[in-house]
């Protein structure tokens, strides 16, 4: 049991105005005794494994490690995971935070605090979490039936949960998983669809069918919850990503297009989502979309010797002899060893103009680049072939 008076209370927030305002508030309301701050989620961890914590206030955008990745961490310990927590967002915040967190938070304010508010929930809380109703009661049952390996049994108890509360998402999406365990898939597809049709804000329902149908190789079903939707985030960009490449591999090319254009959008790291995207089309024969998201990446970093010769590399592959010797000159330009290009790298650059060059019977131009080879490398044995060829 948790005495609100004397309990021990967590504040979590980058801001120090903001940790000492809602410090301040609960010295006022004679909600706890013991207050402590952390200024992210990192700091918080480290305090939540040295003392122990009745109640944590957090804020959900912090830098470091953020209030969703922090509450996270708590419910996947065990001395931890049943510890309440109250999530703090600005209006803007609310629905990212309400569908991301929606199976383990307790409850959310939305700034700006008031004390009333701030009262209400703090007590609205604890005696939750002191007065347990049947269907948590039995949830817990489930969690620890399913946690000594006996599936069928938690199975049992998540059902009647679901008698107590037959329209709740959690519940349904618990005994989806459980059912997965079970390998009765036709149930636990049933019941995490069920979850999605009854809360429209359940997204993590959505990307379980997301994963349940990747692994059944249904790309159309995985398509159609992931389009659904609504939250951007880290599973946005993640199963993006491996849904892209699925339908790549398969040659359904303009709707790998619009998943990852979605996926572009949906991250802060837009170039490294296209850098990865481009490796990803060239590994599977992808072309024409690797060359277009190849020109965009040059476009936005110029100064990227690198990037200019993959796409060197990329229209040799596919035979524009014209346009790889563009970039290839372009490398060579402007490239230095060990700064831009490894000793190999600018080898290999010269090697392909030589040869470029032989093409264009150009030999002057070809014994400029084999002198520079082998300068470096007396002995390179392509050069001097090429050289005996331009002879």
């Amino acid at each position: 049991m948790i005495d609100i008076n004397t309990m021990s209370v967590l504040i979590v927030d980058d801001m120090k105005s903001m940790r000492l305002s809602i410090r301040n508030m609960f010295k006022q309301l004679r909600l706890g005794s013991n207050i402590r701050h952390a200024e992210n989620g990192r700091e918080a961890l480290k305090i939540l494994a040295e003392v122990p914590v009745d109640m944590a206030v957090i804020d959900w955008n912090m830098p470091v490690m953020n209030g969703i990745t922090l509450l996270n961490n708590i419910r996947n310990t065990k001395n931890l995971r049943d510890m309440p927590v109250i999530m703090i967002t600005a209006e803007a915040e609310r629905d990212i935070v309400l569908n991301v967190a929606e199976s383990d938070i307790d409850a959310y304010l939305l700034k700006p605090l008031t004390m009333k508010s701030l009262e209400e929930k703090v007590k609205t809380v604890i005696h939750s979490a002191n007065n347990p109703d049947k269907a948590t009661v039995h949830l817990y049952n489930a969690r620890d039936f399913e946690e000594a390996g006996d599936i069928d049994s938690a199975i049992e108890e998540t059902r009647l949960a679901l008698q107590e509360r037959p329209k709740a998402s959690r519940i349904l999406r618990n005994l989806g998983l459980l059912y997965d365990k079970a390998n009765n898939d036709k149930m636990a597809e049933k019941c995490l669809q069920k979850a999605v049709a009854v809360n429209r804000e359940d997204d993590v329902s959505r990307f379980l069918l997301v994963d349940f149908y990747l692994k059944r190789n249904d790309l159309a079903s995985a398509v159609n919850y992931y389009e659904q939707a609504r939250v951007l985030g880290s599973q946005i960009i993640s199963k993006g990503v491996e849904i892209g490449e699925r339908l790549i591999e398969r040659g359904m090319v303009s709707e790998a297009v619009s998943i990852f254009t979605r996926v572009m959008k949906s991250s802060k790291d837009t170039l490294s989502i296209k850098d990865n995207v481009v490796n990803i089309c060239i590994e599977h024969g992808e072309y024409g979309y690797a060359k277009q998201l190849l020109a965009d990446l040059i476009g936005d970093q110029p100064e990227r010797v690198d990037l200019k010769l993959r796409a060197a590399r990329l229209y040799a592959k596919i035979n524009e002899p014209d346009k790889a010797l563009e970039y290839y000159e372009t490398v060579n330009s402007v490239a230095k060893i060990d700064k831009d290009l490894t000793t190999q790298e600018f080898i290999d650059v010269k090697i392909m103009l030589a040869r470029a060059y032989i093409e264009k019977n150009k030999p002057f131009i070809v014994e400029q680049y084999l002198n520079q080879i082998l300068k470096l490398d007396p002995n390179h044995a392509v050069a001097l072939e090429l050289r005996r060829q331009n002879a």
